[in-house]
This record gives structure tokens, C-alpha cells and sequence, in this order.
């Protein structure tokens, strides 16, 4: 298994914006994601599912309901599977009003308009959504990465990774040479690490479930360490103590500020 912490290896834990800054900001939306990068976030997370017509979006939840205005604009289909629209009706939906603020008009966002939002010096964890809703989303990432100048040079540069916590989607994504990294829900200890595809490059845990055996055997592994997703001072303490390489949070300002200041950057922000 590949020895790696992800984008780069640091004494300090990189901080990954949970869907962006979403702790304030509409999740998965281009506000989300400036704000991120704005509160000093060093990565941004997100979810990625295929449209009914093959577009590539960020969205976390398997309906619109919670995050979007798709019962006014779709009564019929409110609560039918988010994969089930296609990226033109997709577009037609407002994904920030239900957030207080200005936010009122920010749209989903997809794929390839994700760059733009983070730059080229901020890493993006790309998870795949509960891929059996979107068959052929990890060939679809793949050619998204390696055909869009924006992403190759993200990719080329490290700074981009793979996840989910479906094991075969992680498979299908380290076979497609992707940064490919397992999300758990328990506590990774041997038999769950050996069971990994041998390409995987790391694993992202839940935070309240991982202990100090689990990290020692991660480590043991050759694996990156990564956790999720941390808000409170105590749990901040906690993970630190245990030494992991990334902390995925909801409010990348209030991790930054624990960890003691905006990190250097050595790459241009993308324009726009």
C-alpha cells in the first residue's frame, strides 16, 4: 500500500472544508467553497453524483428536499432521487435560500466549475456518492480529471483525491489511477485495513469512532490518516493527539485558528 499522507505531507493537519464552509454557508455551493478557501481551509470536501443526462454535480443528500427549492420547482418530483434530474433541471433549482443571508440564488454545482471556486493551491476530496445511484460516476471522474485542463492540473499536482464508503467504488477508482481512499464508519483496525484494495492510498474515519489502536494500525498500514467531521475544541484536542494528516470540518476558520494561523500558499489561485 502506498505510503502517503495526501497533497502533501505536514507535522500540522491540512484543514478540509466539510462540503465547503458549511458550518455558515449553503454546503456543496460556490460559496460554500470561496468561503472555504477565504477561512484559510487548505482542502475542500465534497460529493459528487451523475445526473439523469451524465453531468457530474455536488450534492450530498438523495433528494432536494433539505437543501433546495425543489418542492416549489417540482412539486410532483420533490421527493424523487436527486440523480433522477437532469443537469438542465438541475440548474432551475436554488440551493442557498434555505440558508440565512445573501445567499438566495446560489445553484448546484457541478464538476467542472469546481476549480474556479477553490484554485489551483487548495486540494478538493472528491467523495462518490452512494455510487449505485450513479452508475459509471467513477469512469465519468476519471475522463473529468484527465480531459479538463482545470482538474489535470489539480491532479498533476496532487491535490486531488477520491473517497467513499463504498469499498468497490474506492476498487474502481484506484484501478482507474486515481488517489483512492476509503471512508469508514468504525474504528480501522486490522482486518478492516487488510481487506482494503492494496492501492488504496489512505483512510478518512469518523472521529468519534477512532482510537488510538486504530490509528496506530493505519499507520502500521502505510496509510494516510484522515478524519471526519470535527467542530468542537474538545474533539479538535482529540484528533490531534492521535496525530492524523487531515481534519474535515464544518468551519474551517475555527480549525485554522486552533492550528495557529492561514498556511503559506505556493500556487496561484484559478482566475474567476
Amino acid at each position: 500500500m502506498a505510503d502517503k499522507t495526501g497533497p502533501t505531507a505536514l507535522l500540522i493537519p491540512l484543514v478540509v472544508g466539510h462540503r465547503g464552509n458549511s458550518g455558515s454557508a449553503p454546503e456543496n455551493t460556490a460559496a460554500a467553497f470561496t468561503e472555504a478557501r477565504a477561512a484559510g481551509a487548505d482542502m475542500v470536501e465534497t460529493d459528487v453524483r451523475l445526473t439523469a443526462d451524465g453531468e457530474l454535480f455536488l450534492f450530498h443528500d438523495n433528494t432536494g428536499l433539505r437543501t433546495t427549492n425543489v418542492a416549489e420547482v417540482y412539486p410532483l418530483r420533490a421527493k424523487d432521487p436527486i440523480t433522477s434530474f437532469t443537469a438542465g433541471e438541475l440548474r432551475r433549482l436554488d440551493a442557498g435560500g434555505q440558508v440565512a443571508g445573501q445567499y438566495a440564488g446560489e445553484g448546484i454545482m457541478f464538476l467542472a466549475d469546481l476549480p474556479a471556486a477553490v484554485g489551483y493551491d487548495l486540494g478538493v476530496n472528491l467523495e462518490v456518492k452512494e455510487p449505485a445511484s450513479s452508475p459509471g460516476v467513477e469512469q465519468a471522474i476519471a475522463r473529468m480529471l484527465a480531459e479538463h485542463d482545470d482538474w489535470l492540473r489539480l491532479l498533476e499536482t496532487e491535490r486531488v483525491t477520491v473517497s467513499s464508503f463504498d469499498p468497490a467504488a474506492v476498487r474502481k477508482a484506484a484501478g482507474l489511477g486515481l488517489p483512492a481512499w476509503q471512508l469508514v464508519g468504525t474504528d480501522p483496525d486490522a482486518l478492516l485495513l487488510d481487506g482494503l484494495d492494496p492501492r488504496t492510498e489512505g483512510v478518512v474515519a469518523d472521529h468519534t469512532s477512532l482510537t488510538d489502536d486504530g490509528a496506530a494500525a493505519v499507520r502500521a498500514a502505510g496509510l494516510g490518516l484522515w478524519v471526519y467531521t470535527v467542530n468542537s475544541p474538545a474533539a479538535t484536542a482529540a484528533v490531534l493527539a492521535l496525530g492524523v494528516d487531515a481534519v474535515i470540518t464544518d468551519f474551517p476558520a475555527n480549525l485554522r485558528a486552533a492550528l495557529g494561523g492561514t498556511r503559506e500558499r505556493s500556487v496561484e489561485p484559478a482566475a474567476g
